[in-house]
């Protein structure tokens, strides 16, 4: 595990029984061997984490409710556009698009793994899922705590009442606005997450589980618990997005086709993690032009590199569905013909295939940086910039 006593600082007393068990449970990988009881193990724990994965999603656990929406989602970090306002058979289309869109992210999940060999040369990471199925379990049961947490809650009450009171400039509507509706959203979520990125709070405390899976495909891709502040449409994004909402009045009620043209390529470029989407960009012209504009399969999957730095020494590509900010911001990297390698920059990063060290690795790394160096030195280890070493670094792999 790294050093582990030694980076805790001394000699450790011998462990209880249950220490040791703990002590098990957060030293070892998840790893099965591929024959016997072993195989036979890895392949019905393998199938429940799909079947957990797959019903994550809405369409499968409770396709009534979304089949009988009464809104949508037209674009990420759009407001979501009440169906009442639409004509019968366009609130129809809308419904089923949405429907089409949960449904291919599946497909593209399970073609991850049907065709991982063939696109990557190896062999499909069967324990890095079943860790992410964990992982992403852990932070759902997180979820139940910050539901609970009624001070954050009685802060954003206090934020949303702040809002109300910012002065529209601009009323918009029809598909100006959603064109604005768009350009706004993705613009905090640039910002939002190219943040994550560069402050250590952000990344060490929320997006770095996020980045950490070097087989990276649709099913071995940590979520971002939607109740995390630290995430990359939390944070800054959450303070952005509701003022500038505000200073433009964007109803798109009045869209019409362009609703139906933009949610189809938010169904293309949802499924960002993608390996076999990767790969039907590098042969499609028609994929590839979107890149002009759209964040595709290909373009975020390059944020994801641990090849391309970026300029900024953070990363590259953080737009969510947009290409243009990070065009316009230099951030921008095209994708490569092969498929790059993924997870952190540090080489000597710690793979945690260990759902306990991949959640609270990175919280345990922060509190010894605090408690091994001075007060004065505090805010730097929270809010610096994530290339910021303390005076007293720990030696913890990341």
């Amino acid at each position: 595990m790294n050093n582990f006593e030694s980076t805790l600082g001394g000699k450790m007393p011998a462990p209880s029984a249950v220490g040791k068990l703990l002590l098990a449970l957060w030293q070892n990988d998840l790893r099965f061997k591929r024959s016997g009881w072993q195989l036979a193990l890895l392949v019905a724990i393998a199938a429940g984490a799909i079947v957990y994965g797959a019903w994550q999603q809405e369409v499968i656990h409770n396709f009534g409710a979304l089949a009988n929406a009464q809104s949508a989602t037209i674009f990420y970090m759009v407001p979501s556009l009440a169906l009442g306002t639409q004509g019968p058979s366009l609130a129809a289309l809308l419904v089923w698009i949405a429907i089409g869109r949960a449904l291919f992210a599946i497909l593209c999940a399970w073609l991850d793994m049907v065709f991982h060999k063939k696109i990557t040369g190896r062999a499909f990471d069967w324990e890095s899922m079943i860790n992410v199925a964990l992982v992403n379990g852990l932070f759902s049961l997180g979820a139940l705590f910050a539901v609970l947490n009624q001070p954050i809650r009685n802060l954003l009450a206090h934020y949303d009442a702040l809002v109300a009171s910012v002065p529209t400039l601009v009323d918009l509507n029809g598909s100006v606005a959603l064109v604005v509706a768009v350009l706004i959203g993705d613009f905090c979520f640039y910002w939002s997450h190219r943040l994550c990125h560069e402050t250590r709070c952000f990344w060490n405390l929320g997006h770095i589980s996020h980045h950490r899976n070097r087989n990276l495909t649709q099913m071995t891709c940590a979520i971002e618990p939607g109740w995390l502040p630290l995430q990359a449409a939390g944070g800054l994004a959450l303070l952005l997005l509701p003022v500038a909402s505000k200073l433009f009045t964007t109803d798109i009620r009045d869209a019409g086709v362009a609703l139906v043209v933009l949610m189809v390529i938010d169904t293309l470029v949802d499924p960002s993690h993608s390996i076999f989407l990767y790969w039907l960009e590098s042969k499609s012209r028609l994929l590839r032009a979107l890149r002009a504009v759209f964040v595709t399969a290909g373009v975020h999957y390059m944020h994801h590199s641990n090849e391309v730095t970026g300029p900024h020494g953070t990363g590259v590509n953080f737009g969510a569905r947009l290409s243009v900010w990070d065009r316009v911001f230099g951030t921008y990297a095209e994708p490569t013909t092969e498929l790059p390698r993924t997870g952190l920059f540090d080489p000597e990063a710690d793979l945690c295939v260990n759902p306990l060290r991949y959640v609270l690795r990175p919280y345990l790394r922060m509190g010894l940086e605090l408690r091994r160096n001075k007060m004065s030195d505090w805010p730097f280890i929270v809010f610096g910039s994530t290339d910021y070493e303390p005076p007293n670094p720990v030696r913890m792999s990341r």
